[in-house]
């Protein structure tokens, strides 16, 4: 074959659409599809205490996108949130946007393995130094519990919240 036309097919071939993941079925989203509850603490910079509870659903909204809404309580405030992740079948990451009740949005890239059935996300914040990280864990056989171990980085690189979140299914839809 000659060189342009092996490149034309190259490119022909690249631009072909990738078939998309079906979140239904994948190995981690699967367990998430229903309604939740969960509870826990983070710890910030002099000792500072966060307590959070929060009640969500989880539910596939297309083949690639799924939906996480609901209520989470800090310190007593209550407000309304929402993850909008996606699946890019080409480069086979996952995008998730949080929107909280103000609607102001924080875009997190990250992974999720099918075999350990851990996702993890990462948003960068402040002046482009700082960072969000959310490490998702399903645990025990049934995949009925799900912790997240958060931690929030300042712009020095140092931590300044981390904790986990203990979420337990309370209904499968």
């Amino acid at each position: 074959m000659r060189p342009i036309q092996t490149i034309f097919t190259a490119l022909a071939l690249f631009s072909l659409p990738c078939s998309a993941l079906d979140l239904t079925q994948h190995a981690f989203f699967k367990h998430l599809i229903g309604e939740w509850k969960a509870e826990g603490k983070l710890t910030g910079e002099n000792n500072k205490v966060v307590t959070i509870t929060e009640t969500w659903t989880g539910k596939v909204d297309a083949t690639d996108s799924f939906s996480i809404e609901g209520t989470r309580t800090m310190n007593g405030d209550t407000q309304k949130f929402n993850w909008a992740i996606t699946h890019n079948s080409a480069t086979d990451s996952y995008e998730a946007v949080l929107t909280g009740s103000d609607g102001q949005t924080i875009r997190f890239e990250g992974s999720v393995s099918d075999v350990t059935l851990v996702m993890d996300l990462k948003a960068i914040t402040g002046n482009g130094n700082g960072s969000i990280a959310v490490q998702d864990t399903l645990e025990g056989a049934d995949k009925e519990t799900m912790n997240s171990n958060v931690t929030f980085t300042g712009d020095q690189g140092q931590t300044t919240l981390e904790g986990t979140i203990i979420h337990k299914r309370v209904k499968v839809p």
